[in-house]
């Protein structure tokens, strides 16, 4: 990532974030570098968001967490891995950006004179990762890794009840209603390009992994 663009190494740290996350584009627009707000801690990151952000499913009784993503190397001993960490991304990314801030807002427009980018801006750049790799005739949308990203932690095994509570679902049936069932149909192309896109054969011209679409809600 050294001779990565600032452009490249931001989408690129923007998608593993939200892939890693599974969170809402309004949750990573609201991602902040502000102090104690991303944390380095044991083997991963913990990023809290704006204490003004209020979610979308944020009510009385329901709060969404911290994010926490874990290191690759706590799952995987393969050294190429080790480039799709979000993780080892963020890091060069905070790296790259500490000098050139004018915003605490964790994502930034990569040029002067470096302002926060909006929330329409991060749907457009995972819209411009993800195209190249969708299937069908419906449009790609930002909220499309979102759903499969958590998808295909449900097909790798993850607990239902580990999936909500990290991509901030109250309840499962937005999940199961809205995300899943279309993912079905796209879960192939889609979670094999983001499984094994790093070692497979296709590739994508700006060094980002593969990615695909599912149905919005």
């Amino acid at each position: 990532m050294a001779n990565a663009s600032l452009a490249a190494l931001t989408k690129k740290t923007l998608f593993l974030v939200a892939v890693a996350s599974a969170r809402r584009r309004s949750c990573l627009h609201a991602l902040s570098t502000k102090q104690n707000h991303i944390r380095f801690e044991g083997h991963g990151v913990r990023m809290v968001p704006d204490p003004s952000f209020i979610a979308k499913n944020q009510t009385l009784t329901f709060l969404p967490g911290d994010i926490f993503i874990p290191e690759i190397k706590t799952m995987s001993s393969v050294a190429e891995d080790k480039r799709w960490c979000p993780v080892r991304a963020l890091k060069w990314y905070l790296n790259k950006t500490e000098k050139l801030r004018q915003s605490t807002s964790l994502f930034i427009i990569p040029r002067p004179p470096y302002a926060a980018a909006s929330k329409d801006t991060l749907s457009r750049w995972l819209v411009e990762i993800i195209r190249p790799f969708t299937s069908g005739t419906s449009r790609p949308r930002a909220h499309d890794v979102r759903g499969v990203a958590a998808s295909t932690a449900l097909f790798a095994g993850i607990p239902v009840e580990d999936i909500l509570k990290a991509a901030a679902w109250k309840t499962p049936t937005t999940f199961v209603a809205c995300y899943l069932t279309d993912t079905l149909h796209a879960e192939a192309a889609f979670g094999s390009a983001v499984m094994r896109g790093p070692v497979g054969n296709r590739s994508h011209p700006s060094g980002l992994p593969p990615s695909g679409s599912a149905t919005r809600c």
